[in-house]
């Protein structure tokens, strides 16, 4: 087990330098001045504008920190090369840059809105583990039922819902009509989070944005759930514990239920990496301020600095969940055993 822990993390060294060096290369493709952009519609002053390049190690300086110019009296622009060695330096001291637009350090603004991403990926796994596993549960136990007819159309419709228009129809219908309905006795919030003095109660918040970013995997979790405990139902050993005179209830949660869990388990920890990487969409629909809008934000503007330190963390935290996700492999099904000789 140790030796195969070892070997993932060894394997995150190429897939984290050829996704840095990827969005280091699209800086150069997308089209866009970055500092540019930082005055807006306004022009810049020249020598402003040298100052910030050089800031950002965009230009040639010399060892105390003075542009550098040609024979011709033009700034020089520092090789892509030097700046991605230059980044992978400072990422090692864990300096993740400066933003262009807010001038703030990266690292700061990353902490700042990461904890919000993760509070709505946390009530967005709890929605999508017990209502996706335990629908996909009811599903394959009453095949051909009402209850199963339900969650066959119920999944369908979800997985054919975009986010964004999931998430605007959630704030039509409960935010506007079923405030209106009732006089504004009821209603839920439609975007942002709890502040110091919140209009509503501060867990309200969550549930609108938490639903929608749920909603899709949630569908897939209970497809999965479904299938794979049919599948199961059906095996030998299930056919011997039925002969054997236990209950359908021992049966299912005490045999079935454990090797039908393995590829759900599996669904639930990549989405879950997913979600935490941020949710564009959801939280753009509801001004939530997690990484996932900051990012988006940060794309537009061609703040790169923010772009290449929200990926980069991104990266990291999606690997370790995938890695904790193979892990629990070996304690959902005692046969597997990760590392093993016959590994090899």
């Amino acid at each position: 087990m140790l030796r195969y822990i070892l070997k993932r993390i060894l394997q995150f060294i190429p897939v984290f330098l050829g996704v840095t060096l990827i969005l280091f290369i699209m800086q150069n493709v997308v089209p866009g001045d970055p500092i540019k952009l930082i005055a807006g519609e306004k022009k810049m002053d020249p020598q402003t504008e040298m100052n910030i390049r050089a800031a950002h190690g965009l230009i040639v300086t010399d060892e105390n920190g003075n542009i550098v110019f040609d024979e011709d009296g033009n700034t020089i622009e520092t090789p892509m090369v030097d700046r991605y060695f230059n980044y992978l330096g400072n990422l090692l001291q864990g300096d993740l840059g400066t933003s262009y637009q807010k001038g703030r350090a990266v690292k700061d603004m990353i902490f700042e809105a990461y904890p919000h991403t993760v509070q709505i990926a946390l009530v967005a796994i709890v929605i999508e583990a017990f209502v996706g596993v335990g629908a996909g549960i009811i599903s394959a136990i009453k095949r051909y039922s009402f209850w199963d007819i339900l969650v066959t159309l119920t999944t369908s419709m979800l997985v054919a819902m975009p986010a964004f228009w999931l998430g605007l129809l959630l704030q039509l219908i409960f935010g506007i009509w079923l405030k209106n309905a009732t006089g504004g006795a009821v209603a839920l919030p439609v975007s942002g989070v709890p502040g110091p003095f919140p209009q509503f109660p501060a867990w309200t918040y969550y549930i609108l944005p938490a639903v929608t970013l749920a909603a899709v995997s949630t569908a897939y979790t209970a497809r999965i759930m479904r299938s794979q405990l049919v599948e199961v139902m059906n095996q030998d050993y299930i056919r011997t514990a039925k002969a054997k005179g236990l209950s359908r209830r021992s049966i299912i949660f005490h045999h079935a239920l454990k090797n039908a869990l393995i590829p759900v388990v599996t669904y639930i920890g990549m989405d879950f990496g997913a979600m935490l990487a941020g949710a564009i969409l959801t939280e753009t629909v509801f001004n939530w301020p997690g990484i996932g809008q900051m990012t988006y934000v940060a794309i537009t503007q061609r703040d790169w600095p923010i772009v290449m330190g929200s990926v980069t963390v991104i990266v990291f935290v999606v690997m370790i969940i995938n890695l904790i996700v193979d892990v629990s492999y070996a304690f959902l099904d005692p046969r597997i055993r990760l590392g093993s000789k016959s590994d090899k």
